[in-house]
């Protein structure tokens, strides 16, 4: 996890839709929490739009700042919407990226490559958001899937953080795993969280899927409804055809849940991918 003290802003991406203002709720909240600004950004076709686009985005971002008193930045950019938001959360120093997405409809804009260019093509979280906050406190109640992936513990210390900005509580989920070895690294991933959330003095409880159950993703989408979830911490996943990552099926499922609860990405840190597909360091 990076150094967030320097990190500058959190990022929304915005298309003037409804969805891109419960958007804008959200980073208001993780904002006035990080006591950071929000900065909200266009992407245009071309340069000959930018004049236009950025008069409305002035607009949005004066009522944002008298609605919410925080400090509202705005940028345009002209290029691909797909590829440039990775390139903008590093040019303003972005904390982390919030974005709207219009649900099982608008998810379909969001997985394959799409994905792997907005979200995984990033050293930032995004919080992926389709309705207003629920809860005027923050994320109180966030559920932390576990599998047996030794990037699956990763997740903990973003979890962490935004559970001690919000006094959270979390709801640890363990997966089942019928195979031996990979039976051994979820335990151990489990163990792990256990011990990293109470030396965190983090409150939280344990939910273990049996053999009959209906999914990983389709558990964890039950269980937050349950227990009236207002996060959802995700890791990208290895697709070992193209060695790279990105969203696979659980996490396109969990992102696009019916209770439109807000699910927050992370990629793993241990390797990141280049635009000309070398390897390279990602931050500490």
């Amino acid at each position: 996890m990076k150094d967030l003290t320097q990190t500058l802003t959190i990022l929304v991406p915005y298309d003037f839709t409804p969805v891109a203002d419960n958007a804008l709720l959200h980073a208001n909240k993780l904002a006035k929490a990080l006591n950071k600004p929000v900065t909200i950004t266009h992407v245009v076709k071309t340069d000959k739009d930018k004049v236009i686009a950025q008069d409305k985005l002035d607009v949005v971002a004066e009522k944002n700042h008298i609605a919410s008193g925080i400090e509202t930045k705005t940028i345009i950019v002209a290029g691909n919407y797909l590829e440039k938001i990775g390139e903008i959360a590093e040019i303003v120093k972005a904390t982390l990226v919030v974005m709207g997405t219009h649900g099982v409809k608008g998810i379909q804009k969001l997985i394959g490559s799409y994905a792997l260019k907005v979200i995984t093509n990033s050293n930032v979280p995004y919080v992926v958001v389709q309705a207003p906050p629920s809860k005027q406190d923050g994320y109180k109640n966030i559920v932390l899937p576990m599998d047996f992936s030794k990037e699956s513990k990763q997740k903990l210390d973003w979890a962490v953080y935004i559970a001690e900005l919000f006094n959270s509580k979390f709801h640890l989920m363990s997966d089942y795993e019928g195979d031996e070895f990979t039976a051994k690294a979820l335990k151990n991933n489990i163990s792990y969280a256990k011990s990293y959330l109470a030396n965190n003095n983090l409150e939280y409880d344990f939910h273990e899927l049996s053999k009959n159950n209906q999914g990983f993703s389709k558990e964890t989408v039950t269980l937050s409804k349950n227990v009236n979830a207002d996060l959802i911490v995700v890791m990208t996943t290895m697709d070992k055809g193209i060695s790279e990552y990105v969203l696979g099926a659980p996490e396109q499922a969990i992102i696009a849940n019916d209770a439109e609860i807000p699910v927050m990405c992370i990629n793993p840190m241990d390797i990141m991918r280049s635009k000309d597909g070398l390897s390279i360091a990602n931050f500490a």
